[in-house]
């Protein structure tokens, strides 16, 4: 790992991509040292930030007003907590924004430790090359979902205005489609399209960009964890004097509390993903049940929506359980110290490792483990199993609804 591979370095750019949505505003946060990084109140990507909360907000509240007057039903209900998870994640980051810059002090204070020798001999874990993976594969992804979605909007606002004899026209269609609660309110002029196009992405950017975050944190945290296990790996069997395991379990101590700390300011955020996550997926296998039509641009979104939602759940459970895999790995190789070799230090090393689970949690709930995969599949298939029996299973391919009452 070359010497100045820091996570704060390797994370940057990604966080400065997020900034462009109105995601965590912090001042230089593409600076080359972290003492640059800044959390002001008064600044350009605050009052950005700001406004872009403004507007989703003020669309909440449009969104309420329509759900009032065509009464709560599953589907509405749906598009209610769309605008409430998009809000809390905005306000989570602002939340996490104005302890950005102690974080990563802190974080670039314990790096110190693993970017000297001998842990840069034990270092190829390579930060920014997997974070720029997993960020590109992921928001990718997630632009072509969106694409998909608007794309499926384009053409049912069409088929609609057509078959229906609306007398319309087209991008009024669309806009009729999309923001039926703005069209109660608000008439239908061109220039509207673009700015409710952005702020259409600054409500879905979040959705994936919460998963990619937790998953870039995980890689940090975990490469750490590597090496840690690879250096104690490297001694496996041999007798190793205490002053060894005494370093090795300090450098251990200052991981777990780096761990600690950022756990509690990332939990709501993981909370949150998860909750909207597991909440989307089962909402989704709902509508699998019911008519979501023959319409083969339909069913591509759909399902493609669907298995976007449950890889990237999945992706980020892998990803951030590597913490507590490294671990359990370094459990095992003290396990393998020989008896001649035991000593208090090792003693006292052993059961810090057992005192508690490392991991990100979603503040206490659960933690981001591999047996959280099982928990959660667990839970999906009791889900599938319970609708299944309620549903009529020969209503999925009827033909697709067009025509709408507003």
């Amino acid at each position: 790992m070359p010497q100045g591979e820091t996570f704060h370095r390797a994370v940057s750019k990604v966080l400065f991509i997020s900034q462009i949505y109105g995601l965590l505003p912090v001042s230089n946060v593409r600076a080359l040292d972290v003492a640059d990084i800044r959390f002001r109140w008064c600044s350009p990507r605050i009052l950005y930030s700001l406004l872009i909360g403004i507007l989703n907000l003020s669309e909440f509240g449009a969104v309420i007003n329509y759900v009032i007057k065509v009464t709560i039903n599953f589907h509405t209900s749906s598009t209610l907590s769309l605008y409430i998870v998009c809000l809390l994640e905005h306000l989570f980051f602002w939340r996490l924004a104005i302890q950005w810059p102690r974080i990563m002090r802190t974080w670039h204070g314990v790096e110190q430790l693993f970017l000297r020798v001998p842990y840069r001999f034990y270092g190829e874990y390579r930060i920014k090359k997997r974070i720029y993976i997993v960020f590109t594969i992921v928001m990718s992804s997630a632009l072509v979902e969106h694409c998909l979605l608007l794309g499926n909007s384009f053409h049912l606002s069409n088929m609609e205005r057509t078959q229906c004899k609306i007398n319309v026209t087209y991008f009024e269609s669309i806009y009729k489609w999309e923001r039926p609660h703005l069209y109660m309110i608000l008439p239908y002029h061109f220039w509207m399209l673009p700015i409710l196009e952005w702020v259409n992405q600054t409500i879905a950017y979040p959705r994936s960009f919460t998963d990619c975050f937790i998953m870039c944190i995980g890689i940090g945290l975990a490469a750490r964890f590597h090496q840690l296990y690879r250096r104690i790996a490297a001694v496996h069997r041999k007798v190793m004097p205490a002053v060894f395991w005494t370093e090795v379990r300090e450098h251990y101590l200052a991981l777990k509390r780096l761990v600690h700390l950022l756990d509690a300011a990332i939990a709501p955020l993981v909370l949150l993903a998860f909750g909207n996550n597991m909440s989307f997926i089962c909402f989704q296998l709902f509508n699998s049940f019911k008519n979501i039509g023959v319409d083969f641009l339909v069913m591509l979104a759909f399902w493609y929506s669907l298995g976007f939602a449950v890889v990237r759940t999945l992706l980020t459970i892998f990803v951030a359980s590597s913490i507590n895999d490294y671990e359990r790995k370094i459990v095992t190789a003290l396990r393998d110290v020989p008896s001649k070799a035991w000593s208090i230090e090792v003693q006292r090393f052993s059961e810090q490792l057992g005192n508690d689970t490392t991991a990100l949690s979603g503040s206490g709930f659960f933690y981001l483990t591999r047996s959280l995969v099982l928990a959660m599949g667990t839970t999906i298939i009791t889900y599938e199993l319970m609708i299944s029996d309620v549903i009529n299973q020969g209503s999925i391919r009827q033909k697709t609804q067009y025509c709408r009452e507003y």
